[in-house]
């Protein structure tokens, strides 16, 4: 075949060829096409000229194709089926998939929603793997940068390039030694904590809300988990989300209790690049998550 930019060849031309090798006549092949007789024929000179052959041949009323239009019949047979693949929506598959999806969270977010999403998927999604990075370190941001494909967090801050959904909304709880008990707004503060690092100001907003008042903030921890062992040990505070001391045993020392001080609610979202807004599989993966979320909140 000549090269495309020299003949005018177009894809119209592939679909008319196909059709006249198919019908063996102008006629049937215009009809086929919807276009009138006298196009098809400028379309089979066209690509007489573009092949360098006849292509048909009259035989009776009928068009006979050459040997050069049967050997063309598989490749463009085959070229049009690959353009109709790239032209159409794929579609995912999760029982045949392996695919890998990146996952921006924190420990919060993995027990609370991830881990359930896995038992979920473990049978309709086999092949599936769930690549799980720092989110704490990376945030949203990490989705733009493509190191994740969804980041599941609670982050501060708008990301014009993003589309979102709010999956939970979340309170916490106070992990304080038994000997402080009965709390109060000043036992609390004179208590040693323990906060979060992540990459905020050093203030994070509790000690905001507290204005001129202080807390002791003696270690800031990478993760809830890490948070609240450390905490345990040394017998400080720690101000835990509800949710993740549902199942959790602590030490004889150690006991939750309501907030004596306003700690603010926070929302967990499910972020992705517009970009990948289309992507059928992970369409599938934010549907499996809301609908893990949606399951939570029934039981809350």
């Amino acid at each position: 075949m000549r090269k495309i930019e020299a003949t005018g060849m177009d894809l119209n031309l592939l679909i008319a060829l196909k059709m006249l090798l198919r019908h063996n006549q102008v006629g049937a092949a215009a009809a086929a096409c919807g276009v009138t007789s006298s196009a098809m024929s400028r379309s089979l000179a066209r690509l007489r000229i573009a092949f360098a052959d006849p292509l048909l041949t009259p035989v009776g009323r009928a068009l006979a194709p050459t040997n050069r239009a049967l050997e063309l019949i598989p490749e463009l047979e085959d070229i049009l089926r690959r353009i109709d693949r790239l032209s159409s929506p794929s579609i995912f598959d999760p029982m045949r998939s392996e695919r890998a999806f990146r996952i921006a969270c924190t420990d919060y977010e993995t027990s609370i929603l991830l881990l359930p999403l896995i038992r979920q998927i473990s049978d309709i999604a086999p092949g599936v793997r769930l690549h799980l990075i720092n989110g704490g370190d990376l945030g949203v941001n990490s989705v733009q940068d493509q190191t994740a494909e969804l980041a599941v967090l609670s982050p501060d801050g708008n990301f014009p390039w993003a589309k979102h959904k709010i999956l939970l909304r979340e309170s916490f709880m106070s992990l304080v030694p038994k000997s402080a008990l009965p709390l109060t707004r000043k036992g609390y503060l004179e208590l040693r904590h323990v906060v979060l690092a992540t990459g905020e100001p050093e203030r994070n907003p509790v000690d905001a809300l507290l204005g001129k008042e202080h807390r002791h903030i003696a270690c800031r921890a990478p993760s809830f988990a890490t948070a609240i062992d450390i905490a345990c040990a040394a017998h400080w505070a720690f101000n835990v989300p509800a949710r993740l001391i549902q199942h959790m045993t602590l030490p004889e020392h150690m006991c939750f209790t309501q907030p004596v001080i306003t700690v603010p609610r926070f929302e967990v979202g499910m972020y992705w690049h517009i970009q990948t807004d289309k992507d059928s599989g992970l369409q599938w993966l934010r549907k499996c998550i809301s609908g893990v979320a949606a399951s939570i909140n029934r039981a809350a």
